[in-house]
């Protein structure tokens, strides 16, 4: 077999190789995001409309739903917190040779103090 007949077949072995794995999908990704019993975290525009010692509790709990926890702390003062929390699944695969799972949280909670039916506090943890 001459060069030329060589070079011409190792070269179509090669691209027929190449075809063949390109055909059997050897990349693939997905990445699920699920929410907490209180779904996404409520928006910045939203808690941009609280204004401290303006807004009543009424319009809170009208507009953010129940919060995950209630305490009273005296009589006219009770702290409300609103926890939220967003999960991302992702999954990366490169044929046989390579895989990665990855499993994120994330957490955000808001903090309303509200006094005699007034929000007089609000602060945000991570």
């Amino acid at each position: 077999m001459n060069r030329r007949e060589w070079t011409r077949r190792a070269g179509g072995l090669l691209l027929s190789s190449a075809m063949m794995l390109s055909g059997i999908g050897c990349v693939s990704s997905r990445s699920d995001v699920t929410y907490g019993p209180k779904g996404p975290a409520v928006s910045n525009s939203t808690l941009r409309q609280i204004k401290c010692g303006q807004t009543s509790k009424g319009w809170l709990l009208g507009v953010m739903g129940e919060p995950s926890r209630a305490v009273r702390t005296s009589a006219d003062t009770e702290v409300l917190t609103y926890e939220y929390t967003k999960t991302i699944d992702s999954d990366f695969n490169f044929f046989i040779f390579f895989n990665a799972d990855n499993r994120r949280e994330e957490r955000t909670v808001h903090v309303f103090e509200v006094e005699n039916g007034i929000v007089t506090r609000h602060w945000r943890e991570r």
